[in-house]
């Protein structure tokens, strides 16, 4: 790349909002992987959320003019931080990033890019690969199936398409324009439900590039909240799942709901007649919806109905049959 082309990427600056609780174990390596990056012209918005470790030490120790760092003064949970982070920011663009996460040095050069040459798209994402708790990275790569807006948009209704937050990276116009927001009442999925309220007025993205090492099986604070109440976890996720189909125009019942989350969601295995029975309703409700709302993903809607319909069956080909005669 020539000096011309690396100046004209860097015409645009990006925000990255980095919040943590207690991590002292691998915040510097969090860090040091934000300020490696190949493409400069970045600020680094630091969120401490109340650690009661030495996080706040580690921190302290950069003198970096690019860093923000704020500090709560108790735990306020992620996205309670994230807004701050996200009244902080002044990027043209905007991410997300964990403090146990690291980042891959060309990440902001390759989505800055991306978004340069597709004005339309409003949020870029893409892979990552999994690390344990030691740093040892899987060497297989994740990459999120559903590519276009249009295939986005069909799977959200169905769970979370776009990786992890630590891939996005997203134009700060349209939560300026449009006020979105996490929702604080969150306590897990947060970032599931910001791309729901942002999607009316974005186009989403998914490319094959890996982005970012996303660290698991070491406590993180998202596991933590999500083991120690599944019950309300689980509640959290099928009020985003209703949300998800009101904000596009579908009217469905809280059995509805319960069907999508239990069978497609959790991908709990059907068998009991009632439960195929609820699934031809469920599908032919959607079907006569969507003749009114001619949403232009309304195919792929429905196609991606019975493909998860299918998945969870264990007579495969009764089933396929009985989808066929519905659809």
């Amino acid at each position: 790349m020539n000096d011309q082309e690396n100046h004209m990427i860097e015409d645009k600056k990006v925000s990255i909002i980095l919040c943590f609780f207690n991590e002292e174990r691998y915040l510097k390596k969090a860090i040091d992987s934000v300020l490696a990056q190949t493409y400069h012209n970045f600020e680094l918005i630091i969120i401490n959320d109340g650690s009661t470790d030495g996080s706040d030490r580690i921190v302290k120790k950069y003198s970096d003019k690019r860093i923000i760092y704020q500090c709560n003064l108790e735990n306020k949970r992620l996205a309670y931080c994230r807004n701050r982070g996200l009244e902080l920011a002044s990027g043209d663009y905007v991410g997300f990033f964990d403090g146990d996460d690291i980042m891959l040095p060309d990440k902001m050069e390759k989505q800055v890019r991306y978004l340069k040459e597709h004005e339309e798209v409003t949020l870029v994402s893409g892979g990552y690969r999994y690390m344990d708790a030691q740093g040892n990275v899987d060497e297989n790569m994740v990459f999120p199936e559903r590519k276009s807006d249009e295939q986005i948009r069909a799977h959200m209704l169905f769970g979370n398409c776009i990786a992890c937050a630590g891939a996005a990276l997203f134009r700060r116009e349209v939560i300026e324009k449009y006020g979105v927001r996490l929702d604080e009442k969150n306590a897990a999925s947060e970032d599931y439900r910001l791309w729901i309220d942002m999607m009316p007025y974005a186009r989403f993205a998914n490319i094959d590039e890996c982005f970012f090492y996303y660290r698991v099986n070491h406590g993180s604070k998202a596991m933590d909240i999500v083991n120690q109440d599944r019950t309300s976890y689980n509640n959290e996720i099928r009020n985003l799942l209703k949300h998800a189909w009101e904000k596009r125009g579908f009217v469905l019942s809280d059995k509805d709901i319960f069907f999508l989350h239990h069978f497609f969601y959790k991908h709990q295995k059907i068998w009991k007649p009632a439960d195929i029975c609820q699934g031809v309703k469920v599908y032919v409700k959607i079907k006569k919806q969507l003749r009114d709302l001619k949403l232009p993903e309304g195919k792929l809607i429905l196609r991606y109905y019975k493909e998860k319909w299918v998945r969870t069956y264990s007579v495969y080909w009764a089933v396929k049959k009985m989808i066929g005669v519905a659809g």
